[in-house]
């Protein structure tokens, strides 16, 4: 009698812990969260709900006198590329062309760009400083990408050299670095291979050979600051890798770090960057806080991609679209780029200063894109899970003057990835 008593209040108990466990991960809402998610290494998160209303645009929240951020649906399409024009509009591609929008304006108002010509199989798409897009894109009947360069102003569209394997804009604007490679993928006799860095004049019409040099690999071109490139391969959690810099003046190359799958973005100064990288015992992966010395400076408390960040030009801050607990069981980022494993995310203000993380909005997101508006007000960004189009309102930055201290250490252990001597 006492045996089955035992055995009834096991199955109930086994019985409870199942509907919780299915509550949990299907019934449970995720598209909003109230009592926030407690970062691992501290951080200060609002339990405010602000939820778009029917128009698309939310309501502005105030709690102690102080308006939260608003949300607001800008386009709901297929973007292929979207990009700050000026302190409240901005530009964007689709396959039907080129748009402006205001988005401090409600309801938004579509301008299309008149550009007398459409591409497709687009790549990917970077904006200089100066009103021309790099624009990286497959032709059709080709079988490797090809870059040219679009000047928004006029319309005229320069094609680049074939076999441009990475490109970069300068930080003003000007001029672009790029890697040519004409390599083939097998031995062909009398076949005249050459591979080097050059770079553009001002007028974007000639090119000057820099140094010759031939990637192992697919590599990635970053120009961040005035004489100094950065040179990074497709990152891998299995595969150890280097980050080079290349010296634009003296035309020389230096070892930056080395690690497992890095990935590397850098603040518009190029003074401080958000560096990627994966333990290789363990798989797990970190992010952290450089100078441009490659001396860790802090190891930012949750984990995301660098991609998913962007530096305010004001203040010592970080936008981040922040995984919602994550599990890293493989590995990374190759898994997140196959497309086998991804996270909700929410977005987060982190200060560089003390780390501390504020979340700005509890809606779920899958940010592939994210921007910040020339007068630090906004962020914009593309939503994967509703392939939308967001700005989210930046209060009070007109009152948070800059600051002229720098990020202090957070952390200064022995890390995974170091300064290579």
């Amino acid at each position: 009698m006492k045996k089955n008593v035992i055995i009834t209040i096991i199955i109930i108990i086994a019985i409870a812990l199942i509907a919780a466990a299915f509550y949990w991960f299907y019934l449970k809402p995720q598209t909003q969260i109230e009592e926030g998610i407690s970062p691992e290494g501290g951080g200060i998160l609002p339990t405010i709900s602000v939820l778009p209303s029917p128009t698309g645009q939310q309501e502005s929240v105030e709690t102690g006198g102080v308006a939260q951020p608003i949300l607001r649906a800008l386009i709901n399409k297929d973007i292929l590329a979207f990009w700050p024009s000026a302190s409240s509009s901005l530009q964007y591609l689709t396959q039907e062309g080129l748009f402006e929008i205001n988005y401090s304006e409600f309801p938004i108002k579509e301008e299309k760009k008149d550009l007398g010509v459409n591409f497709s199989n687009i790549l990917s798409v970077d904006p200089s400083a100066k009103g021309k897009v790099l624009i990286k894109y497959v032709a059709t009947g080709a079988t490797k990408p090809a870059y040219s360069i679009l000047d928004i102003k006029t319309g005229e569209i320069k094609n680049l050299d074939t076999y441009i394997q990475s490109a970069a804009w300068s930080p003003d604007g000007e001029t672009l670095i790029y890697y040519y490679s004409n390599s083939p993928l097998y031995y062909q006799e009398n076949f005249k291979e050459s591979s080097y860095l050059a770079q553009l004049d001002k007028n974007l019409a000639n090119r000057k050979i820099l140094m010759n040099f031939k990637a192992a690999s697919d590599i990635n071109l970053l120009w961040p600051a005035t004489n100094t490139v950065y040179i990074l391969q497709k990152p891998s959690g299995l595969a150890e890798s280097t980050i080079l810099t290349f010296d634009v003046k003296n035309k020389v190359f230096a070892p930056f770090v080395s690690g497992n799958g890095l990935m590397l973005q850098w603040d518009k100064q190029g003074k401080y960057g958000l560096l990627f990288s994966v333990e290789p015992n363990t798989q797990k992966p970190k992010l952290e806080l450089i100078n441009n010395d490659g001396m860790v400076l802090a190891e930012i408390p949750n984990v995301t991609l660098p991609e998913k960040c962007v530096f305010a030009g004001s203040k010592p801050v970080v936008y981040c679209s922040i995984f919602v607990d994550p599990i890293f069981r493989s590995i990374w980022p190759d898994v997140y780029y196959i497309g086998t494993v991804s996270f909700d995310e929410m977005i987060y203000e982190i200060d560089l200063e003390t780390m501390e993380a504020k979340l700005l909005n509890n809606t779920i997101f899958k940010v592939e894109n994210i921007k910040i508006s020339p007068d630090d007000k906004y962020l914009l960004f593309f939503d994967d899970k509703t392939r939308t189009l967001y700005s989210l309102s930046l209060p009070n930055m007109e009152e948070q003057p800059a600051s002229s201290t720098t990020p202090t250490p957070y952390s200064t252990t022995t890390n995974s990835v170091s300064p290579t001597p």
